[in-house]
């Protein structure tokens, strides 16, 4: 096809739509164009939003809720006042906490996070009492295992209260100290004597347990 052929044809094709009209502006269709290019960059970012929400959540829920409350690094300063107990952190190290007579059975939970809370690894239970896979079992008469003396000393004051001065730095690694209270019922057995069972216990480790109190010490 030569040139004069091809303009002919273009000018057949341009002239055939003369009678062809737009019901809708160009302006209008122009402003249409961009408004869909802007409601697709929307979306686009809102499904890359919601995948990365998605992810996150699902990050979350995959972490285990079940772990035990951490233990706070040295040189906490801790002040815990209730009604039931007092946990007080010294200048020296220690922790000292106080406990109700009549109540030191109602906040356990409370009281091992007080005391994780001011640096010193305890795990509390009541009517149930653990020691770990190397315990031979053996108790003194007021329920302590081997080495709870170290780390722990108990003082009875006037009013009832005890007052007991806890040692995080005499702590073995991976140890914590367990303290299992007896219930209303095995306190009743034993005439409350002894009143809780104390061991040290390793920390990330599966210990046995049961429900057995310990005798009841009869002070001579």
């Amino acid at each position: 096809m030569n040139d004069t052929e091809t303009t002919r044809l273009l000018d057949a094709l341009r002239h055939s739509l003369d009678d062809v009209r737009l019901s809708t502006p160009v302006e209008e269709i122009v402003a249409e164009g961009h408004a869909r290019k802007r409601r697709r960059r929307v979306m686009g970012v809102t499904a890359v939003a919601l995948t990365a929400g998605l992810a996150v959540g699902a990050s979350v829920l995959s972490r285990p809720s079940a772990a035990p409350p951490a233990v706070a690094t040295s040189g906490a300063d801790v002040h815990i006042h209730t009604v039931a107990y007092t946990v007080d952190t010294q200048k020296d190290g220690t922790i000292h906490a106080t406990f109700d007579k009549q109540r030191y059975f109602t906040d356990h939970a409370g009281l091992e996070v007080a005391l994780r809370k001011a640096g010193f690894p305890v795990l509390i239970k009541t009517g149930v009492f653990c020691k770990g896979p190397d315990d031979d079992g053996k108790l003194t008469p007021s329920g302590e295992g081997a080495g709870v003396d170290r780390v722990r000393e108990g003082v009875r004051e006037d009013d009832g209260r005890v007052t007991f001065i806890f040692r995080p730095e005499h702590m073995p690694p991976n140890t914590q100290l367990f303290i299992g209270y007896l219930d209303q019922a095995q306190l009743a057995a034993v005439h409350g004597n002894p009143g809780s069972v104390e061991r040290l216990v390793p920390r990330n480790t599966k210990l046995t347990c049961d429900a057995v109190a310990p005798p009841e010490h009869v002070y001579r």
